[in-house]
C-alpha cells in the first residue's frame, strides 16, 4: 500500500478546506439573491396574514394586477377578495380580470403587470385552461421581469411540475396526479390541508410520486423564488 506523506496530506486537507469555504460562501450569496416572487396560497382569498402581504409588497410598488380565473356564476363580486389587501395600500391600482381561454388572450397587452394572480376553483378546469406552453411562456417571462405570482388553491397547485388533486377536490373521490406548469419540481403541495383533513390522502399520494408533498392550510403560504426554490413557509 502506498503511504501518503504528511505534507501531501496537509496540502490535500488545505485544498478541501479552501473549497468548502468557497462552496459555503457561494451558498450564502445564492441565498441572499433569492427574491420572493412566487406565493402558493393554501386556501381562498382574501389574504389574512399580514406577513404574507408585507412580503408581496415589500420590494416592488404594485400599479397593475392581472387576475386569471375560470368563469363561474357571480364571479365579479368575488374578485374584490383578491385585490382588497392591495387596494388599500395602492389606491391607484389598475386591475384586469381575464376569464378567457389562453388562446384568446393577447399576452403582450399584460407585460407591465406587477402582480399576477391565478384564482381558485375547480382544479381540473384550471388545469385544462392554464396548463399549456403559451401560459407558461408568459409566466416565465413575467418572473424574469421581476413580477410576482400568487396562486390560490387550484391556482397554486397548477404551478408545480406535478399536481396532487385530493379526493376532496372532485366528485370522483380518487387521488389524482396531473401535469402542471413546472415552476417547481422538487415537491408537490396539498391545499386546504386543515379544512379538508387531508393527511391520510396526502400520505398515500406521496407514495405515488416519491417526492414530498408539502401541506398548506387554508391560510398558509409557501414562498418561492423564480426558480422554484423554497424561501420560507408562512402559517
Amino acid at each position: 500500500m502506498r503511504r501518503v506523506s504528511e505534507s501531501y496530506r496537509q496540502n490535500l486537507y488545505g485544498q478541501i478546506k479552501s473549497w468548502s469555504t468557497i462552496f459555503a460562501s457561494f451558498l450564502r450569496k445564492d441565498k441572499e439573491k433569492m427574491e420572493a416572487q412566487i406565493f402558493l396560497m393554501g386556501g381562498n382569498p382574501p389574504i389574512k396574514n399580514h406577513t404574507v402581504v408585507k412580503k408581496i409588497v415589500s420590494s416592488r410598488k404594485i400599479e397593475r394586477i392581472v387576475i386569471f380565473t375560470v368563469y363561474r356564476e357571480n364571479w365579479e363580486p368575488y374578485m374584490k377578495k383578491y385585490t382588497e389587501v392591495f387596494q388599500s395600500q395602492f389606491p391607484n391600482l389598475n386591475t384586469d380580470y381575464l376569464l378567457l381561454d389562453t388562446e384568446q388572450i393577447d399576452f403582450d397587452s399584460y407585460l407591465d403587470a406587477d402582480l399576477i394572480i391565478i384564482g381558485g376553483g375547480n382544479t381540473e378546469k384550471y388545469l385544462a385552461t392554464y396548463v399549456n406552453q403559451q401560459f407558461k411562456n408568459y409566466i416565465d417571462r413575467m418572473l424574469n421581469k421581476g413580477a410576482k405570482v400568487i396562486g390560490f388553491s387550484a391556482g397554486a397547485l397548477l404551478l408545480g411540475e406535478k399536481v396532487y388533486i385530493s379526493p376532496n377536490d372532485h366528485s370522483d373521490h380518487q387521488i389524482k396526479i396531473k401535469n402542471g406548469l413546472g415552476l417547481f419540481s422538487q415537491f408537490l403541495i396539498s391545499v386546504h390541508y386543515d379544512s379538508w383533513n387531508d393527511k391520510a390522502n396526502k400520505d398515500r399520494a406521496e407514495e405515488l410520486v416519491n417526492v414530498p408533498i408539502i401541506p398548506l392550510n387554508d391560510h398558509s403560504c409557501l414562498v418561492l423564488d423564480k426558480l422554484g426554490n423554497i424561501i420560507e413557509k408562512i402559517d
